[in-house]
């Protein structure tokens, strides 16, 4: 059942066709989570257990042993937890999609205050226009921000270490723009791909006092001092 406070549709960005989780996933399991986001839409998230196996396993068309392998795959890239619910839902959704709580503050503005000199009627409101995107540009950057955080972060990298190695990069007046910190987070992707162990890169780099990650191997070649460091123009 659909919850009251929320509209019938939920917001699905264009940019999930890019998204690096979504297209590791296989084709059927895009759609299965594309449905668990319309099932959080409905309230469905509420309940918990058996029971809310029981209702995504009607949803979904899929056999508890389904469900549970498609829990499975869809936790190892980040996309939900363990309740099934779906990572950054609320960053996503925003409160003004619902008039509910619009319509009652209108409506108590327009309320007449006790006065027995005059008395005026007033005539129920509806409202039917939809909230606008209103995100300031520094709302954006944060949002972009915190994704790419869950890039490193499925990469091992604990908030802790990813919080103190980007004060380590203010010192060395680097800029921590999203652009910069998505540059980042795809050399991390790729030193994985290679097996590195990014946490321990992220780890060696914040103790000496470096702006960015790099391989172990070749390390020879890529030593660098933090007072050059500090100087590059690289990014």
């Amino acid at each position: 059942m659909r919850s009251n406070d929320n509209p019938p549709w939920f917001r699905l960005y264009s940019e999930i066709i890019d998204n690096y989780k979504i297209r590791c996933l296989a084709f059927s399991d895009r759609w299965h989570y594309v449905a668990i986001l319309a099932c959080k839409n409905q309230g469905i998230m509420k309940g918990s257990g058996e029971l809310l196996e029981r209702a995504l396993s009607v949803k979904l068309g899929l056999s508890f042993a389904e469900l549970d392998d498609l829990k499975s795959r869809l936790l190892a890239v980040n996309l939900i937890d363990e309740n099934f619910c779906p990572i950054s839902w609320d960053d996503r959704q925003f409160r003004s999609d619902s008039s509910k709580e619009r319509v009652a503050k209108y409506r108590a503005k327009l309320k007449p205050k006790n006065n027995v000199t005059e008395k005026k009627r007033y005539k129920p409101v509806t409202v039917t226009a939809q909230d606008t995107d209103t995100d300031t540009d520094t709302d954006t950057e944060k949002k972009k921000i915190k994704e790419i955080y869950q890039r490193v972060a499925a990469l091992g990298v604990d908030r802790q270490l990813w919080n103190e190695f980007l004060k380590t990069r203010v010192k060395l007046k680097a800029n921590n723009t999203a652009r910069a910190l998505a540059t980042l987070a795809s050399r991390a992707e790729e030193y994985a791909q290679n097996g590195e162990d990014v946490k321990t890169l992220f780890e060696e780099a914040n103790s000496n006092g470096w702006k960015t990650i790099y391989e172990r191997k070749n390390r020879q070649q890529r030593r660098h001092s933090a007072t050059k460091i500090a100087t590059s123009t690289d990014w």
